[in-house]
């Protein structure tokens, strides 16, 4: 009974009932007198001229009057059946149509940036299940204008100081405040490399989401990617006194990727591991396969991952811990690229943790070749 369908049925239904008692009770009331009024009506007799009242008036003469009447009768009962029906139609439509009016008003509020839930119209099922998925885009979308908001402010802040740097020794450099040494240059150079590493990674990630990350795959084995990244992070491992462990289950572990590209994910989930340990802490990587995946899963016995942001980890611009982010430079885009390089080689990136304090494990899969 909850289903629009079946309303709509029933509301056919109905209307079509409505206008058949309508035009059966309107045809038996009208037509008994609309009859008596043609016989007994001067103008008729006179016309006929067979009935001299001295007896029942012949059979042709009632035929006339009484399919008269049924006539007149009929356009009666159909002029008020069929205003019945309108009237019943309109109403039941307006029952019916109402609670989208509710959704229409509630999708202009969202439009006009209020994304406050709306109340879910009591009605059909349908109508219902809307209103519902209508509120979770609502929040999806406060959300996401949320963390869009805190990117822009990210994006800035992260922008604000290297350009601060760069423009202050320009100024020092042409007052001669500051000697044009290897020093300052190197500064300037420094500073410089950290904002293209984050146009960088707005530019993967607009790719990433887009579906358009170009792949240039060759067969190739994860033990070299692993040593690759391993030899660019190790200092930073080392000056933060975090111990690094690699650890490969087989000989070799054949894949078919973009070296590169796996590089970046790879280099990404230690580097996530080395800002979620305190100095002396443990991250380990670990290498293997089994019949048709070749896996590398990185474990840290960091700060963990609550249950809460599990399910958004990988979700763009979302971070577990804004602040400590922001003082080491994220914008939290880092493992969506990633899962979206993962996905693009048609393999997994996921996250597993027991909770805070308890670490956490990144599990890349490739398939194997």
């Amino acid at each position: 009974m909850n289903s629009l369908r079946t309303r709509l049925l029933l509301a056919h239904f109905f209307v079509i009932a409505v206008t058949m008692a309508s035009f059966m009770l309107v045809t038996y009331l009208v037509t008994p007198r609309i009859r008596d009024r043609i016989v007994n009506d001067e103008q008729f007799q006179h016309n006929d001229g067979m009935n001299d009242g001295r007896g029942p008036m012949p059979r042709m003469t009632v035929e006339r009057v009484y399919n008269a009447a049924v006539w007149r009768a009929m356009w009666i009962a159909a002029g008020v059946a069929s205003i019945a029906a309108i009237a019943v139609s309109i109403t039941l439509a307006r029952l019916i149509v109402a609670p989208l009016h509710t959704v229409i008003a509630a999708s202009r509020r969202v439009a006009a940036g209020n994304f406050t839930p709306m109340d879910v119209p009591t009605g059909t099922t349908e109508i219902h299940a809307l209103a519902q998925q209508f509120n979770y885009m609502a929040a999806a979308l406060k959300d996401a204008e949320h963390r869009r908001a805190t990117l822009i402010g990210d994006v800035a802040h992260e922008l604000r100081t290297p350009l601060s740097s760069i423009g202050g020794y320009a100024e020092g450099l042409i007052d001669g405040v500051i000697l044009p040494n290897a020093k300052t240059f190197g500064i300037i150079r420094d500073e410089s490399a950290r904002m293209q590493r984050l146009v960088d990674d707005l530019q993967s990630l607009s790719r990433a989401e887009s579906g358009s990350l170009s792949l240039n795959l060759y067969t190739t084995d994860l033990h070299v990617i692993v040593q690759q990244a391993n030899d660019v992070l190790q200092p930073r491992f080392e000056e933060s006194s975090v111990t690094l462990t690699i650890t490969h289950q087989n000989a070799t572990e054949p894949v078919s990727c973009d070296s590169d590209r796996v590089c970046q994910i790879v280099m990404n989930l230690l580097t996530n591991a080395l800002r979620a340990v305190p100095p002396h802490g443990l991250v380990e990587l670990t290498t293997g396969h089994d019949a048709h995946m070749v896996w590398c899963r990185v474990r840290d016995n960091g700060i963990g991952i609550d249950a809460a942001h599990i399910a958004h980890i990988f979700e763009r611009f979302y971070r577990v811990d804004p602040s400590r982010t922001r003082a080491t430079g994220g914008a939290g885009v880092g493992l969506t690229i990633s899962r979206a390089i993962a996905e693009a080689h048609g393999g997994t990136l996921t996250v597993t943790s027991q909770g805070l304090g308890q670490g956490a494990t990144f599990t890349l899969q490739l398939p194997r070749t």
